[in-house]
């Protein structure tokens, strides 16, 4: 059995180690509480040009920057970050966690573990990436700072899994921070475990960008604040049908929906969630190459928003049911706003079209539909079933080609 070894030990395994002078670096005007002790790097150990294979700790060695990382580290094998340890990370460094690989980073509160840029700058390291799913891959009492740097994976302080590598981490009880783009950016199938007791905050872009089906992980677990774009953003591929269900859940973080969403499962919204979407963005609840459903039931008490990322008319396009005959296609209590972009001859906010033959089955009641730039509701009267008091049964208002219209 291998017994992990500490870092000064590793010499022999083509690791460049040097003492590394202290030297003057800029800032990133208040956004980082690193004291002063953590910040002296005239101890520190520098790791250049090297792959991790086989299981490694890192200790904390000095009152000050333990490591300083050169480059991008290959991570193959179990790397143990003690508490206490601080890493700086020059300019296009990153630390990549590989499928044989994992990351263990648990420090203590008040005892916490640094993860940071060598210039004191965001986007000057790529961040951490995990691509491997294995139950030992842990943040917990970390501070992340400063990444969100080119990275084929995408940009993000801490990246989770790839279009190929499913990753899975669990993150806690840490501070994420100061990235030049997103907080943390998860892939579709990846998962962020734990998700708890985190502050996720004064990030460029989102604090969290994630697959569409992993939002129902969310929750008030975690806080947020100052990011960029203060929601959690929502992706899909619009070139496939996503055959998971999709349930966005009531969070204090409002989601934001970009690019293009096609549902072919069940896609639900609890009631009081607010969904904002982006600059085009569209859902299709797809019965033709699926079995889509939309469920969007609010109450009196707490109604569902699903509203333009700015106010205006025609920021984004529809939600568009492609022949689905689900009984469980239902609007309730619900706000929609700021949609209906050009869409040709279906240019509703909500939109009924039966293709190849389909049909579609929806009931919209107590609903406000307000703002599109073309009809409020359209629907394609042949092979569709609707509540017949879909107009006196909710409010319309500034819908630019009519509230709704029958094709």
């Amino acid at each position: 059995m291998k017994t992990p070894s500490t870092f000064n030990k590793l010499t022999a395994v083509a690791f460049g180690l040097m003492l590394f002078a202290s030297c003057s670096k800029t800032e990133d005007a208040g956004l980082s509480n690193i004291t002063s002790e953590r910040k002296d790097n005239a101890q520190a150990l520098t790791m250049n040009e090297m792959v991790i294979s086989s299981d490694l700790i890192l200790q904390d060695r000095v009152n000050g920057v333990d490591y300083i990382i050169s480059n991008n580290v290959q991570v193959n094998a179990n790397l143990t970050i003690q508490p206490g340890v601080t890493i700086q990370f020059a300019d296009g460094a990153g630390l990549q966690v590989n499928e044989e690989g994992s990351l263990t980073a648990v420090g203590a509160n008040g005892n916490i573990i640094y993860f940071t840029s060598k210039s004191g700058k965001r986007s000057t390291w790529k961040g951490i990436t995990v691509l491997s799913n294995g139950g030992k891959n842990m943040l917990s009492y970390c501070k992340i700072e400063h990444g969100g740097g080119t990275n084929s994976f995408g940009s993000a302080n801490v990246i989770v899994g790839s279009g190929t590598n499913a990753g899975a981490i669990e993150i806690t009880n840490s501070e994420i921070t100061a990235s030049g783009s997103n907080g943390i950016l998860v892939s579709e199938g990846s998962k962020l475990v734990g998700f708890v007791g985190n502050n996720i905050h004064t990030n460029s872009e989102f604090p969290v960008s994630m697959h569409i089906t992993d939002a129902m992980s969310m929750d008030n677990a975690n806080q947020y604040s100052k990011n960029g774009k203060e929601f959690v953003q929502l992706t899909g591929n619009a070139s496939s049908v996503i055959t998971k269900d999709i349930m966005l859940v009531k969070t204090l973080e409002p989601f934001l929906i970009s690019g293009k969403i096609v549902a072919g499962n069940k896609f639900c919204i609890a009631a009081g969630s607010r969904v904002s979407m982006d600059y085009a963005a569209e859902v299709v609840i797809d019965g033709v190459a699926g079995n889509g459903s939309f469920c969007a039931v609010g109450t009196s008490a707490q109604p569902i928003f699903i509203s333009s990322i700015f106010n205006g008319t025609g920021i984004w396009n529809t939600i568009r049911f492609r022949s689905s005959n689900s009984s469980n296609n239902k609007i309730e209590y619900c706000t929609i706003s700021g949609g209906g972009s050009n869409q040709g001859n279906n240019d509703g906010m909500v939109s009924v079209v039966n293709d190849n033959g389909g049909s579609t089955n929806i009931v919209v009641r107590n609903s406000n539909i307000i703002n599109s730039a073309g009809t409020g509701i359209f629907i394609q009267n042949t092979n569709s079933a609707y509540n017949n008091d879909i107009i006196s049964a909710n409010t319309f208002s500034n819908n630019v080609k009519g509230n709704v219209h029958f094709e």
